[in-house]
């Protein structure tokens, strides 16, 4: 089989593990693996490269903040005053809240 051949059957497989209902972590953790095999990238780098991304990557930090701060205005109730208001400003036209 080609590469391109194995990447569209890896793709399929990981496609059908979201619908059983894998964890997302060890889909995306099958696709690396099997992505490094079909492209020959030796497995031990993929630690070091993942370790790279973590210390130097602004959007993974930034992607807890904005959890935090999406859980923080949920618990505080202002979602659902900010929900009511947009509501009360564009409830009444049509496709609107």
């Amino acid at each position: 089989m080609t590469d391109g051949n194995w990447t569209i059957l890896i793709s399929v497989g990981v496609t059908f593990l979201f619908m059983l209902g894998v964890p997302v972590f060890l889909v995306i953790g099958y696709w690396v693996i099997g992505m490094s095999l079909v492209l020959g990238l030796p497995l031990i780098n993929t630690g070091s490269a993942l370790a790279d991304v973590f210390t130097d990557g602004f959007a993974l930090l930034a992607m807890p903040l904005f959890i935090l701060t999406g859980d923080l205005i949920n618990r505080s109730g202002i979602a659902r005053r900010l929900s009511d208001f947009a509501y009360a400003c564009h409830g009444w036209l049509r496709g609107g809240l």
